[in-house]
């Protein structure tokens, strides 16, 4: 008995409850769209609006129980902004969305406050620019291996459209990370785009190809030279050649035998207490694998013309 009347209390008290008016807050979500054609929004916008509302308590739960708020669509050209002294800086009063938003609303929903009451907007200009594109993966190569050229990517470059201050200082734009693990043979596929977000891309993937080769180990001799040397001196060097070691693809393997390897020691590294000199290679080709080269120092004989 107790238990019915204390729920027969309860039902007389929520039915008076509901039967006053109360001032309560709903969440809009807000949609912006229609933006200026050579503009681009740049920054955090509210991505909601809080609608304070006054109506009957009925009303009010009728209409969060079976209503879901329909979201706001806020045509931004539609609206006469406010512009401040930076031209790209514009704001509105929410207060202007006021009968846009009524209509949403049933009858018996009566809007008194919108929140927050200014939306700010900062602009940047909108240009295209071609870029290049850049593989990120991530992959080892099997024993005897090498990638015959470099990785190539059709097309290598992609026009990205968006906001002047991000574009001006864009070098490049890189494939989504991709990890292909041990590569055994030659790899074609399709790879996407990482996003950037405010920018658009021409295309959204490429054509990326890796070519492998096996490479090998050649011996090259290298006369060394010295730098530096007085027109009065003669210097000469023990032994007079290093042998260079590379390792190379064996589509490469040809270039090698003519290339100009330089091996060099200086004369003005010489004094009293030297007694050898270090060689150091130059004009290395950038298809080089690896190398090593001996010796590393030589001793030398001074002598005047």
């Amino acid at each position: 008995m107790f238990s019915v009347f204390l729920l027969i209390s309860l039902s007389i008290w929520m039915l008076n409850a509901l039967s006053k008016n109360y001032n309560s807050i709903i969440e809009f979500p807000l949609i912006y769209t229609d933006f200026p054609e050579d503009k681009v929004l740049v920054g955090e916008m509210p991505g909601h609006l809080d609608m304070q509302i006054n109506a009957h308590g009925y009303a009010l739960l009728r209409y969060k129980m079976f209503r879901k708020p329909v979201p706001i669509s806020f045509k931004i050209s539609a609206f006469n902004l406010n512009r401040r002294n930076d031209s790209s800086s514009a704001y509105i009063l929410t207060r202007y969305l006021k009968d846009q938003i009524s209509t949403q609303l049933p009858a018996e929903l009566q809007l008194l406050e919108i929140k927050p009451d200014t939306l700010h907007f900062k602009f940047t200009g909108k240009v295209t620019r071609r870029v290049k594109v850049r593989p990120d993966f991530a992959f080892s190569l099997d024993k005897q291996f090498t990638i015959r050229d470099e990785i190539v990517l059709m097309p290598d470059s992609v026009d990205v459209t968006g906001p002047d201050l991000i574009l001006d200082t864009l070098g490049s734009v890189y494939t989504e990370r991709v990890d292909l693990g041990l590569l055994t043979r030659n790899f074609v596929d399709k790879v996407k785009l990482e996003g950037i977000p405010e920018l658009e891309y021409s295309h959204s993937k490429v054509n990326c190809s890796i070519e492998l080769e096996r490479f090998t180990e050649m011996q090259v001799p290298v006369p060394i030279e010295v730098l530096n040397l007085p027109d009065s001196i003669l210097l000469q060097t023990f032994p007079s050649k290093v042998i260079l070691t590379c390792r190379v693809g064996l589509s490469k393997y040809d270039r090698v035998d003519g290339h100009p390897f330089r091996a060099v020691v200086d004369y003005e590294l010489i004094d009293e207490r030297t007694k050898v000199l270090n060689v150091a290679i130059q004009n290395l080709p950038l298809y080089l694998l690896s190398y090593e080269y001996n010796p590393k120092s030589v001793e030398f004989l001074k002598s005047r013309k």
